[in-house]
């Protein structure tokens, strides 16, 4: 005698739903926070390595490069504000320039080019004697330090919540920095509510 085979139920069906939407609900989030913790330290091991070319820069030239945009690679920059160029030719000090991976998206990107990180610099004479390394950080904004002035006065919100920290959330406010050279330079800097008089915040913060 055959057996008849019945479907799942309506009721099943929607069980079996449920049970998929939230096990999704639970591995999204995690798996878009990891990517952020990613990208954090990619930017962190980027902003190192273009620290490190700053400093052989600096000892065969006894400068720093001049400040660098993030747009640099769309042609349209001069050379004074072009530095992380320098770090190419004629003379590499980095293998390649690195892009950041947390991208303006307010921005609007031409040439489909991708931003590189942007940098500041402070000059004594003909001499850039400190610099500066930014990327904007997972919020996506430059809420964090003015690239133009990046060594003296209050940064950017009055001088409060400029460094990004996981410990403060994964997507919070705040830049991703290095500061490097001639500490001396800073004056009457704020950043994240403290105030340097020739010394420089920590880099990294976490």
């Amino acid at each position: 005698m055959m057996r008849l085979r019945h479907g799942f139920t309506l009721i099943e069906l929607l069980i079996v739903v449920a049970i998929i939407g939230i096990l999704a609900a639970i591995a999204v989030p995690n798996f878009l926070n990891a990517q952020i913790r990613a990208k954090v330290a990619r930017v962190q091991s980027d902003i190192s390595a273009l620290a490190k070319a700053h400093e052989m820069y600096f000892l065969d030239h006894n400068t720093y490069p001049p400040e660098s945009e993030d747009n640099i690679m769309y042609g349209t920059r001069a050379r004074s504000s072009s530095g992380l160029l320098f770090l190419t030719a004629p003379i590499s000090y980095i293998g390649s320039l690195p892009t950041d991976p947390f991208q303006d998206t307010a921005e609007k990107r031409i040439g489909k080019e991708m931003a590189m990180y942007e940098t500041g610099v402070f000059k004594k004479g003909k001499s850039n004697v400190a610099y500066m390394i930014f990327s904007q950080g997972p919020d996506l904004s430059e809420n964090g330090l003015y690239s133009a002035a990046p060594f003296r006065g209050p940064q950017r919100n009055n001088g409060q919540g400029n460094s990004y920290a996981l410990s403060n959330g994964i997507r919070s406010n705040g830049d991703i920095f290095w500061y490097g050279g001639d500490s001396s330079v800073t004056l009457n800097l704020v950043v994240d509510g403290r105030t340097y008089n020739g010394g420089f915040p920590p880099n990294f913060r976490n």
